[in-house]
């Protein structure tokens, strides 16, 4: 049912974003560019020369296929086109030239140096130019489909930091659910419930559930949905920051996407009491039962 649930948003994610076709607002302020844009010398713009007589041959527009200095400092957004061309992620991008993650989002205040970006057009062009002479038939189309090929990439890890959040909605979301049906809550603000007993639930971040009575805090939840399992390890860290917060006797449960041997045996070192996984706390069931039983019967004594 989860796994039905994250195939169905992602799906829906990647279907909106895609009709918007970036890839298309982008050619079309490449081709709306009214400033001269002088390529020669090709060797000051790393482009080749035997990439330059494919695209001239074949009547292609210059700079849709290749990167210049002047159109990037005037749109730095279309650095996402033609590191798109490129097969270029953002991660490499800024490993080997300039970090162009704020001229593509939008979010860098200021005017992108011109010499920034002639070293990220000298990337780009590099790129694109072995590219062309890679292949005996290359077209603008290839080009194009490079451009979307890597949305996907993107629309891929935006999903993976997704998965987080919305395991903690869910997760969040289906705690209160059950604890209203059970008329275990006496009162609710803004991210805290009051409970039956004197207990307090709060919503925050590290830990992203916590239960007080008193002020103390008695136990607390880190929901880490995320399920690819080499980063498992980096969502460890996380929890174990969380958890070093917390008080000694305070009981630690972590919910995860998954939970690879490595990050168990470090989990049982943390002395983290309990781990239940996503999926089971997503869907009805026995396992569902046993973690609500555990968390407000055996912990949280109010049931």
């Amino acid at each position: 049912m989860a796994d039905q649930h994250d195939a169905k948003y992602k799906s829906g994610l990647f279907s909106q974003i895609l009709r918007q076709r970036e890839d298309r607002a982008l050619r079309k302020i490449i081709e709306d560019f009214d400033d001269v844009l002088r390529f020669k010398p090709l060797e000051e713009l790393m482009i080749s020369e035997a990439a330059w007589a494919h695209v001239e041959a074949q009547g292609m527009v210059p700079e849709l296929v290749f990167a210049h200095p002047d159109l990037l400092q005037s749109h730095p957004e279309t650095s996402q086109y033609y590191r798109g061309m490129g097969l270029l992620s953002q991660k490499q991008v800024g490993q080997l030239s300039v970090n162009v993650s704020g001229w593509e989002s939008g979010s860098r205040k200021g005017k992108v140096p011109h010499a920034s970006c002639l070293k990220v057009a000298r990337l780009y062009n590099t790129v694109i130019s072995s590219i062309i002479e890679g292949s005996t038939d290359w077209t603008l189309e290839n080009g194009y489909r490079n451009i979307v090929a890597m949305m996907g990439i993107r629309l891929d890890g935006m999903f993976r930091n997704k998965i987080g959040q919305m395991a903690e909605e869910l997760v969040k979301g289906r705690i209160a659910q059950w604890l209203k049906g059970k008329g275990l809550i006496e009162s609710t603000g803004e991210g805290w419930y009051e409970l039956a007993d004197g207990y307090t639930m709060r919503y925050g971040s590290e830990p992203d559930i916590s239960f007080l009575k008193n002020g103390q805090v008695l136990a607390t939840i880190e929901i880490k949905g995320g399920k690819d399992p080499a980063g498992a390890l980096e969502r460890l860290g996380a929890v174990q920051k969380s958890f070093a917060e917390t008080p000694p006797g305070c009981t630690n449960m972590l919910i995860a996407g998954v939970v690879t041997d490595e990050m168990q045996t470090r989990l049982d070192q943390m002395g983290v009491t309990k781990v239940f996984y996503l999926d089971d706390i997503a869907s009805e069931g026995a396992k569902w039962d046993a973690f609500v039983r555990e968390l407000f019967h055996h912990t949280i004594r109010i049931a």
